[in-house]
């Protein structure tokens, strides 16, 4: 299990409009199934974005080559530009424990309250919590039933990552997800 990041380059966004998002969460879908990966959560932000991703065989480095290729190509032909749209190689996490796993899904899905795009998770579009936290209908790709699994319900997902908004909260520290308020 992977916690995957990239960011763009300078000031640029990888996500100008609806369409960028779109066309994205395509070229995603066609990776995860291409490379037979599962993908727990991810989170579409401006300038970088977040995956987590679970890969049977060693094809991180593979697959996000491909989409991180294929997304600045098309993004470059979209609007007329030229150069490297990410800033390096994307980064990742080797998630080892489910403690780490859990804090993963509390962080992605409060990037976009922490960056102060919106005051509650589930008014980010671009992202798996509203989905998980079955609020809405999940992309095809997102592998909704491992984390009800994990958290034990669509429930105990959204106390365990809404109890990460109250103030001084970043990590609950020997905490069970079903146990969790919030």
């Amino acid at each position: 299990m992977h916690h995957v990041t990239a960011r763009a380059s300078g000031d640029a966004l990888l996500f100008g409009e609806t369409a960028d998002r779109r066309r994205f969460a395509q070229q995603l879908r066609g990776v995860i199934s291409d490379y037979e990966w599962r993908c727990s959560a991810y989170c579409l932000m401006g300038s970088h974005f977040h995956l987590l991703v679970y890969t049977v065989e060693a094809t991180l480095s593979a697959g996000m080559r491909r989409l991180l290729s294929d997304y600045a190509h098309w993004f470059n032909w979209k609007y007329d530009r030229q150069g490297h749209l990410f800033v390096g190689r994307f980064g990742s996490r080797h998630i080892t424990d489910d403690e780490h796993l859990l804090e993963a899904h509390r962080y992605i899905a409060l990037n976009p309250v922490r960056a102060a795009h919106c005051d509650h998770p589930a008014g980010w579009r671009w992202g798996s919590y509203r989905a998980l936290a079955g609020l809405e209908r999940p992309l095809d790709f997102l592998d909704v039933d491992s984390v009800h699994d994990l958290f034990d319900s669509a429930e105990a997902y959204r106390r365990f990552v809404l109890a990460g908004r109250r103030p001084g909260v970043r990590r609950l520290a020997g905490s069970d997800p079903r146990s969790s308020g919030g």
